[in-house]
């Protein structure tokens, strides 16, 4: 048997009982109790659930059956002695239960065919002596299991099986990954990794001596269920025993097997299927708790894989959208939830404009990727390209001078782009030509007061030489035709600082 190091803590926040999928109600229920508190768990319930088919045995016939053996037990067994009293109740359990040992064995097994192991077995007797008020410990070995009756006192060793043979064995490679990751994670040092053979070293440090309850023991049946499997390459079931064997008993061992599981999966499967979506998910819990193996650029190349296979191959918004808030959601460390962020809005905000979606859409996310990450430069080129591209779309001068202050204040890059700069320039002086022409010499000269301003605080904008022509031609007629030459002359002076090559506003100055 396979059998994990103990920890005393109850289960934490790596496995909930939202993550496990049951095969049963009555194995839901017995879970659901068990997450209420230990008091209320049914062991027979928990126990029941055969690994290798779907349907299991009645529970209502299995407590019976208990029942029917602890009343004969309770009668016989009154008035004797310590050690009589567990040899009568060791012989009858065995001669009623047991007919033969089966390395690959479901508690339930023992019921319809009358097979067990020493997990399956050490639990019936667990249950039994419960009933019957006997103190035992259960003990376990790297590939054992065993109880002790009166542990205090007479220490009657209860061995349901041949230790040598009453086992299933953990394979090579799981052993030799779970010893690498001890001394990556400098648990182990240098010298007794290499001093140290792999048997012994994984031995020493994945199993403990150390008293196991029955809770736990069911755990152990769990996680066998999930190596059986493993095996058989029925992944994803693996994965889901062995979430329900961490639930139960969240020890190191578990923890570990749960990790190389989900490890396994996801680097060989796609994340079209919602499930790796949710394997990840427990990864990042991993990542929570400060896995070195589960590191921040790990969840961030897994979360470009998803962006690949769900955005980019199959153009899949809303899966993708969902996909993002189960991991970002599973995240607590900030930086990490900031980078998954920002890639799920940049990536969105790209095939919005790629796919010329509408601006409410693009904004949104060009603004929460830009509050994440203001100086990332492809970014900034996909502000700067929409930005034109909504420009392109408007006629009207003040629409676009208008999109232009709200760009400004979404995104305060653009106050320092030129080509953003004169497009509000521009903007301006057009205001100003179409004031004038149309004889509104206050709003005029006001918009090329703001023009001249805009010029003074942006030193090196070179405003197009076309609009300062038009803005400041029509000004210097606007006064002419006032009499006023000599504001109309300065007017032609003030544009031609701004584009001294125009012809038109060289010929008019040459008239005066």
């Amino acid at each position: 048997m396979i059998f994990q190091k103990l920890v005393a803590s109850p289960p934490d926040s790596l496995i909930r009982i939202a993550d496990l999928s049951f095969k049963s109600e009555v194995q839901k229920l017995a879970f659901t109790k068990f997450a209420l508190g230990k008091d209320s768990a049914d062991p027979i319930n928990l126990l029941l659930t055969p690994y290798d088919k779907e349907s299991e045995l009645s529970s209502a016939i299995v407590h019976q059956r208990v029942n029917d053996c602890l009343n004969y037990l309770q009668k016989e067994v009154e008035n004797k002695p310590e050690v009589k009293k567990v040899k009568f109740i060791y012989d009858y359990v065995h001669k009623t239960f047991f007919k033969v040992y089966k390395l690959k064995n479901s508690f339930s097994d023992i019921f319809e065919k009358g097979e067990y192991n020493c997990v399956s077995a050490t639990a019936l007797y667990a249950i039994i002596f419960s009933k019957l008020g006997i103190p035992y410990q259960i003990k376990e070995l790297p590939e054992h299991v065993y109880l002790i009756a009166y542990p205090y006192s007479t220490k009657i060793l209860i061995e349901t099986t041949n230790p040598e043979k009453g086992y299933y064995r953990v394979n090579d490679d799981i052993q030799k990954k779970y010893v690498k990751h001890l001394f990556d994670s400098k648990t182990i040092s240098k010298q007794e990794y290499e001093s140290s053979d792999i048997n012994t070293l994984f031995n020493k440090y994945y199993f403990s001596s150390e008293n196991i309850s029955l809770i736990q023991l069911i755990g152990l049946q769990y996680s066998n269920y999930g190596l059986y499997d493993f095996e058989d390459k029925n992944y994803e079931v693996a994965i889901s025993e062995l979430k329900k064997a961490y639930f139960l008993y969240p020890s190191e061992g578990n923890k570990y097997t749960l990790k190389l599981f989900l490890s396994y999966q996801i680097a060989n499967n796609s994340y079209n299927d919602q499930k790796q979506i949710d394997n990840l998910a427990i990864l990042c819990r991993y990542n929570n708790l400060k896995d070195s193996e589960i590191s921040n650029e790990s969840i961030k190349g897994e979360f470009s894989r998803i962006i690949q296979t769900q955005l980019i191959d199959n153009s899949d918004f809303q899966k993708f959208e969902k996909s993002h808030a189960t991991i970002s959601g599973a995240l607590t460390d900030s930086a990490l939830v900031n980078d998954i962020d920002f890639s799920y809005h940049l990536e969105l905000a790209r095939l919005g404009y790629v796919n010329s979606k509408d601006s409410e859409f693009e904004t949104n996310h060009l603004q929460a990727a830009f509050l994440i990450n203001p100086h990332n430069a492809n970014l900034q080129a996909i502000i700067l390209g929409y930005f034109e591209r909504r420009v392109q779309k408007h006629s009207e001068v003040k629409s676009i001078l208008s999109l232009t202050e709200e760009y400004s204040r979404k995104f305060d890059f653009l106050n320092d782009n030129d080509e953003f700069n004169s497009i509000k320039a521009n903007c301006l002086l057009e205001l100003s030509y179409q004031s004038f022409s149309l004889n509104d010499i206050t709003k005029g000269e006001a918009f090329l007061k703001d023009f001249e301003n805009f010029c003074e605080l942006k030193k090196e904008l070179k405003p197009n030489p076309a609009f300062v022509e038009r803005a400041f031609s029509v000004a210097a007629s606007a006064y002419y035709k006032k009499g006023n030459y000599s504001k109309s002359k300065q007017f032609l002076k003030t544009g031609l600082k701004y584009a001294p090559d125009s012809f038109g506003l060289k010929q008019r100055l040459s008239q005066f």
